[in-house]
């Protein structure tokens, strides 16, 4: 057998779903409605989740080390809550202008990450944190400052499920966007351009030499992390009906970081 064959066969694979696998997310879905008292909290647990799959992209998968993650899912919730707020309440048309700026600010800072050692990327993607939320914090007529953006309604999802106070809809929402942007990582990181973003990481100079376009695999996954880390804020925005100024401070990388680094860097998206 050949090896380009047998690399299709391993990453095929390697993306084919366990029984286990099905039976966890069927349960997952059902718990919003066995224990209905329990509901907000699988809501923040799948936005959670979803949270340390995009940070999984940039920093297991890609190698990129990143303190400023956090600022994606801030920039993310003010724009769906302004969006919101200001032209349509619909949930579905929020959660694509949430993702598509943060698709935007994440190709943008992109190009900070492309040179640099481990610590340098430290501390750019740091300082582009604190500036986005020094940032926030003065342009209080637009984001209400320290009192976060309030007065944003949301409609019912699909014209007919509200988001009631119990979080039954918003948990069946968010699981329900989960896994779907879960499926796609992991269409992603077992297709041949994951397995090259994988070389990247390990060995950037070979992948170079073998004709892989390194910076070009760094700014897309950063931009796809991106948009994902700005998903997760706008699900965050449909529940709570406003936006928390501390919503992208650096603790909620900090928070996530422990459980990422436990659970393996390059595997399970």
């Amino acid at each position: 057998m050949s090896t380009a064959p047998l690399a299709q066969t391993q990453l095929l694979a390697a993306s084919r779903w366990s029984w286990l696998e099905i039976v966890s997310w069927l349960a997952a879905f059902a718990l919003p409605w066995l224990w209905p008292g329990h509901a907000l909290i699988i809501n923040e647990m799948a936005i959670a989740a979803l949270f340390a799959v995009s940070l999984d992209l940039v920093l297991g998968y890609a190698g990129i080390v990143t303190l400023g993650h956090a600022a994606f899912l801030g920039l993310g919730s003010y724009a769906a809550a302004l969006f919101a707020k200001h032209l349509h309440p619909d949930p579905l048309l929020g959660l694509m202008v949430g993702t598509c700026a943060g698709a935007l600010l994440g190709a943008l800072c992109s190009v900070t990450i492309l040179r640099g050692s481990d610590l340098t990327r430290l501390m750019v993607t740091l300082g582009v944190t604190l500036l986005l939320y020094e940032l926030a914090n003065k342009l209080d007529g637009l984001t209400g400052g320290s009192d976060g953006l309030q007065g944003v309604f949301m409609g019912p999802l699909l014209g007919r499920f509200d988001f009631d106070l119990y979080g039954q809809t918003a948990a069946s929402y968010s699981l329900t966007v989960l896994l779907m942007l879960f499926t796609l990582a992991r269409r992603w990181v077992h297709s041949p351009w994951g397995a090259t973003l994988m070389a990247v990481r390990d060995n950037p100079l070979r992948a170079c030499a073998i004709g892989i376009s390194v910076q070009a695999r760094l700014s897309t996954v950063y931009t796809l992390a991106a948009a994902l880390a700005s998903t997760t804020a706008r699900r965050r925005v449909g529940r709570r009906r406003g936006v928390r100024f501390d919503g992208h401070r650096l603790v909620l990388v900090v928070d996530r970081l422990p459980g990422r680094l436990a659970g393996g860097l390059p595997h399970h998206p």
